[in-house]
């Protein structure tokens, strides 16, 4: 019991510090964004997405090089993505629907729509088994290149809805919020080093299924700071930002199965999913589905109706985690 017990203390710290590295990506990707001049939604979409989702890619390479639990880092993935779309939910009802998915251009609808091609395209390769191509996998390349592909359609549509004077200009000098977010970044590989080794503990000493403590515990650690930035967005009224942020961060949470490939030296990472993690993948697809309907039901009165489904995505994310740890434990 000793040995669960200081896994689980590991766990809560490592975490705790992840959380707070992670809320100093935000921050410091945040001031970057400003001093750069990128939109909003591309300012969530890609510096702070891909910020915020340091701690899953830093998970889910040592879950596999330095654990050798695949299981960890798959069910991060989509636990992750499954709990994005909850945390959506969650603000959209404290917030109101309305504020939250209305007035979202062509660049949204191509960000959601991305986000769910990529974990569809996960779950094909997953059940084709993929196959290696040299240090990486055919499926970690091609979601790789699916992903950049898809950030260049959001950025070209983001900038043609856009008029020249609305393109923000740059404010100065960016040194000072460069270092802070290298430092951020640093104190995140490492907190996430013990991380991993932690929840792969818990998982041996406690008999919970290494996928299920994936899906739940780390992604809940790991998308906290996705969670801080997209609350703080919404009580500034940033509503771009929290969008961008959510699917942006689902998206790139896909695209890490190319880097954890690289580490992954007994065969693609896709081909180890077992159907406790197809259930996760299809939860995820679910979830950013209903958001995608959401958004057009407040775009269009006629599917108001739709936007009910808003309610309800706590309920899916409920269900579907007891449908995972009911098969990781068989």
């Amino acid at each position: 019991m000793e040995g669960l017990a200081g896994a689980v203390l590991t766990f809560v710290l490592s975490g705790f510090i992840v959380i707070l590295a992670g809320i100093g990506l935000a921050r410091f990707g945040d001031e970057l964004a400003e001093k750069t001049g990128w939109g909003k939604l591309w300012v969530g979409t890609l510096l702070v997405s891909i910020a915020t989702s340091l701690p899953e890619l830093t998970v889910n390479i040592s879950a596999v090089w330095l654990e050798d639990n695949p299981d960890l880092a798959i069910g991060n993935v989509f636990g992750a993505n499954m709990i994005n779309i909850f945390v959506l939910g969650t603000v959209a009802l404290l917030f109101g629907v309305n504020n939250v998915f209305q007035n979202q251009g062509k660049d949204t609808r191509i960000l959601v729509l991305l986000g769910i091609g990529l974990v569809a395209l996960a779950v094909v390769l997953g059940i084709s088994g993929d196959a290696k191509l040299g240090p990486t996998s055919i499926g970690g390349l091609l979601l790789l290149v699916a992903y950049f592909a898809g950030m260049r359609a959001v950025y070209r549509a983001g900038r043609t809805e856009m008029h020249a004077e609305d393109i923000p200009a740059p404010t100065g000098g960016a040194r000072n919020a460069w270092i802070g977010f290298g430092i951020s970044a640093a104190v995140v590989i490492v907190a996430g080093r013990f991380l991993a080794s932690s929840a792969d503990s818990i998982a041996e000493l406690s008999g919970i299924s290494a996928s299920f403590i994936g899906v739940l515990l780390v992604a809940i650690v790991t998308t906290l700071p996705e969670g801080s930035v997209t609350v703080a967005a919404a009580f500034r009224k940033s509503y771009g930002i929290v969008i961008g942020n959510v699917y942006g961060s689902c998206a790139f949470n896909v695209a890490i199965f190319f880097f954890a490939d690289l580490f992954h030296t007994k065969g693609p990472m896709l081909g180890a999913m077992g159907k406790e993690h197809f259930v996760a993948a299809f939860a995820a697809m679910l979830l950013m589905g209903m958001g995608y309907i959401i958004i057009q039901a407040c775009q269009k009165a006629s599917m108001g109706w739709a936007r009910i489904l808003t309610p309800a995505i706590p309920v899916v994310y409920i269900g579907s985690l007891y449908f995972v740890f009911t098969l990781g434990q068989q």
